[in-house]
């Protein structure tokens, strides 16, 4: 039951320790001077007894201490009660030795031994008070004995002495509390410094640099290897210790550091553990001073770094093993951040140690590849290796293949703590397959795509059209296909190159992009032909919306090396399953609906619908016809007399082409000559018109006919023709035909589409000798600053500002305005379409004399035109 009052701590056991031999061998001092007092008085042989039982006392707490050094294990409970028994028996003896000698001495010595109680039990407290069940039990064995002895006296001044012994019994009892209670909160805080210090592994010292006295907390003990009971607190056993290779550099520092040369103590030794190895120690400390600079006392804290420091051995070892290898090592922690960088690897890569350890290891990953050096982080965790090809980056952000074989190096229990990697520069093997695949990946983008725009090409839109129709099929909505054809683009590549051309279609190929959405699909499919399938729109007027989207993306001009163009395109959509189920019905349908477009006057879409077919067949069959008629020479030149309106006479001729068709008949111009310009025929037909117009008014002309001037239409397709100033000076040649006799007419719609460059071919043909009349003028929008820039000789009115003269007030104003022009330009002038003596009159009356139209003639064959030129005209 008492055991829980002989619980004490090492700080307890240390003090009763400590004070054990003294206070006996003070108390046997005491005794042998007492027995000297009183040895007249007393009895030797009780005196001899008595110092025989103090003798016994002091061997006995020499067996204790003996058992202490002896038994480093015993326990405290063990140890306190065989302590405590020798309390009880020093107590006791003093206590029966006074009651007994009171017996024999006179009152005098009764009350020097009284007093000698008093302060034996007022001095136990300096070793006895922090132990309160043991100060307790001396206590009350010495005094409550003699208090006792007092009362059965029976006298007054007994009783009164036994009161005051009773009360400073209890003045020291209550201050052997408080010394217990300080002790105690002493105690309590050591033991929270040091199960801090314990959780942190670190031991704590206190060095008393005044008494010399050195404290070093129980986590200490653990650390070198001794138990509980062991002391170790000794500054001669401390330095025993310290291996000899490192106790002169320690001593110093903690001289420096006394003297307050260092701030901070800061040394790691070796020191011999128990069991006869040795440890490194990091200890730590720092001096405090007095006001004149004189060091009291140092504290720190002694952590075992034995493992750290073996590992950094190791790892010393093992960097000098990497650093001595020429194939390309790097380690890194698990983090991934690189903790090694051989003399290899800086080969290989270019970075110097310093310039890259400790920075991740990301940094020498090309971007694209870091995902993956996660994942083979993961493997190599989970397998402990990994291998693989992978793409590194040098300190000049050079790419570089290598093969690389990842390990893990593990800690003494097993667990990873590092990663390391083996490098092999694979370049030449990577460069063969880079080839390889580069060819492969090339081909078949190739096979897929359009190598101008990277748009897919008609291969992949046709996938992907079948793609779409399923799914439009399998989830029961529409499917629209866009057909798109940029306006007058062969005029581009024709005037201004192939260069400017490809550049243009890549500029519209990136706003079609910018107009749909991504789910959709925009193809080239050749030329200037793009496509574009798009699915879960609502209705056909979300279409539409989209439609009109697209063609508003063509309103701003755009801007080629200095060029500025305006393109426009004709849209033809036709619509799954409306239309048809199929690719090659879908593809068609919406590529007539283009040409619809097209015929409608162009930047404009259609929807496909079935008459489209019907037309879209005529003009296949009138193309297929077309063809055949340049080769069978079923194409002839009709003319159509100028006239001098206020003179009646002829001033000149325009040479027409008319089409003979064997079954068809005689087909108009307005028939073929737009589907001649737009598949490019038109060239060989102003050519054949050209030559036979040629020829045929130099026969008039030897025949002492006179036809006046020949006027010639000329197509822009002409004029964008390189060579054709060469093939029309070879005409002249070879006809005999003179330049006087011939003028050339060009639209005005055709100067205007690129304005620069007719000014520069008919400044050319001007040079010639060959007039030039601007024929449709008004219908171009063409501006003064260009007119007057052109070297043009004639304007001719357009049919359309004729045909309601003099009754229309707008033609009426045109007109008018169009004659002053020509007037302050000093140019001739010419009507064309005038078809009634009202409107001859009025154009003869405003100052255009100059006729052309059925008011005078038709179009007629060279046959007719001859007898023209053979009568005399009168109207």
């Amino acid at each position: 039951m008492f055991k829980k009052y002989l619980d004490i701590n090492d700080d307890q056991r240390q003090q009763l320790y400590s004070m054990a031999l003294p206070s006996t061998l003070g108390f046997g001092l005491l005794a042998f001077l007492v027995s000297i007092i009183l040895y007249k008085n007393i009895n030797p042989t009780v005196l001899y007894m008595g110092m025989a039982l103090h003798l016994c006392i002091v061997f006995y707490r020499i067996y204790v201490i003996y058992l202490n050094n002896k038994e480093p294990g015993i326990s405290n409970y063990k140890w306190i009660f065989l302590y405590n028994i020798g309390v009880f028996l020093s107590a006791v003896i003093w206590s029966a030795t006074v009651i007994y000698i009171s017996f024999f001495v006179s009152v005098e010595y009764q009350y020097l031994l009284y007093t000698i109680i008093i302060g034996l039990a007022g001095a136990g407290i300096a070793s006895l008070g922090s132990v309160l069940f043991t100060y307790m039990l001396f206590l009350v064995s010495l005094t409550f004995p003699v208090i006792i002895f007092m009362i059965l006296k029976n006298n007054f001044v007994d009783y009164v002495s036994a009161t005051l012994y009773f009360i400073m019994t209890g003045y020291y009892l209550l201050g052997a509390y408080q010394i217990y209670i300080g002790q105690k909160r002493v105690i309590d805080i050591r033991k929270r410094m040091d199960l801090a210090f314990e959780g942190s592994r670190d031991a704590i010292w206190d060095w008393n640099l005044v008494d010399n006295s050195l404290y070093i907390s129980s986590r200490w003990k653990d650390i070198i290897g001794f138990s509980d009971f062991e002391s170790y607190d000794k500054l001669s056993r401390w330095k025993s210790c310290i291996h000899p290779d490192d106790y002169h550099t320690l001593m110093k520092n903690i001289i420096n550091s006394k003297n307050g040369k260092t701030e901070y103590l800061d040394n790691i030794h070796r020191v011999k553990h128990k069991n006869g190895h040795w440890i490194w120690i990091h200890l730590r400390g720092k001096a405090q001073f007095d006001n004149d600079k004189k060091a009291l006392r140092m504290t720190g804290t002694l952590s075992d770094v034995t493992n750290e420091t073996n590992l950094k051995y190791r790892n010393t070892q093992l960097a000098q093993i990497i650093e001595q290898t020429n194939d390309a090592i790097i380690s890194t922690d698990l983090d991934g951040n690189i903790t090694s960088w051989n003399n290899g690897t800086t080969k290989l890569l270019g970075y110097l140690p310093h310039e890259i350890i400790s920075q991740h290891i990301s940094c020498i990953y090309p971007e694209k590849y870091i995902s993956t050096f996660d994942k083979s982080i993961q493997i190599l965790l989970q397998e402990g290796k990994y291998t693989a090809d992978t793409y590194l980056k040098d300190k000049y952000n050079n790419i570089i293949p290598v093969a690389l074989s990842l390990s893990l190096l593990r800690d003494e229990r097993g667990n990873p703590t590092n990663m390391i990697g083996y490098i092999k520069d694979i370049t030449q093997r990577k460069d063969f397959e880079k080839k390889l695949l580069v060819q492969k990946q090339k081909l078949k983008f190739q096979a897929n795509h359009d190598d101008l725009t990277g748009l897919p090409n008609r291969a992949l839109f046709i996938d992907r059209l079948k793609q779409g129709i399923f799914n439009a099929k399998r989830n029961k909505k529409t499917l629209a296909l866009f057909f798109i054809d940029l306006d007058h683009f062969k005029e581009i590549n024709d005037t201004l190159g192939h260069n400017i051309g490809d550049k243009v279609l890549k500029k519209v190929a990136t706003l079609l992009k910018q107009s749909f959405r991504k789910e959709d699909t925009l193809a080239r499919l050749g030329g200037d032909e793009f496509t574009i399938i798009t699915q879960n729109l609502a209705t056909k007027e979300d279409i539409a919306y989209l439609a009109q989207k697209v063609l508003a993306t063509f309103k701003e001009p755009i801007v080629i090396d200095s060029h500025t163009l305006y393109v426009t395109s004709s849209m033809g959509i036709s619509l799954y399953p409306d239309d048809g189920e199929s690719c090659s019905n879908l593809l068609q349908y919406a590529d007539t609906a283009m040409y619809k477009a097209k015929n409608e006057g162009r930047n404009n879409f259609q929807f496909y619908d079935i008459e489209m077919t019907r037309i879209a067949l005529e003009r296949i069959t009138l193309e297929r016809n077309l063809r055949y008629a340049l080769q069978n020479n079923e194409f002839t030149v009709y003319y159509q007399p100028q006239m001098d309106a206020k003179k009646n006479n002829l001033v000149g001729m325009e040479a027409l082409v008319r089409w003979k068709h064997p079954e068809m008949g005689l087909i108009p111009p307005d028939k073929f000559i737009p589907l001649a310009e737009a598949t490019g025929l038109i060239i060989e037909i102003d050519l054949f018109v050209m030559r036979s117009a040629l020829s045929q008014i130099v026969q008039w002309y030897k025949e002492g006919l006179n036809p006046g001037v020949l006027a010639l239409n000329l197509a822009v397709k002409q004029l964008e023709n390189r060579n054709f100033l060469k093939v029309l000076e070879k005409l002249l040649e070879d006809t005999k035909c003179k330049r006087e006799w011939i003028e050339l007419e060009v639209t005005e719609g055709q100067i205007m589409k690129n304005p620069e460059y007719a000014i520069d071919i008919l400044n050319k043909i001007s040079a010639l000798g060959i007039n030039l009349a601007i024929d449709d003028f008004g219908t171009g929008y063409s501006s003064l600053a260009y007119l007057k820039r052109l070297p043009i000789n004639k304007l001719k009115i357009d049919q359309s500002f004729v045909r309601e003269l003099p009754d229309d007030e707008e033609d009426v104003a045109i007109v008018k305005a169009v004659i002053a022009l020509a007037e302050s330009l000093n140019l001739r002038l010419i009507a064309e379409g005038v078809e009634s003596k009202k409107q001859k009159e009025f154009l003869v009356e405003h100052g255009c004399t100059n006729i052309q139209g059925y008011f005078y003639s038709k179009p007629i064959p060279a046959e007719e035109m001859k007898m023209f030129l053979s009568k005399e005209i009168t109207v």
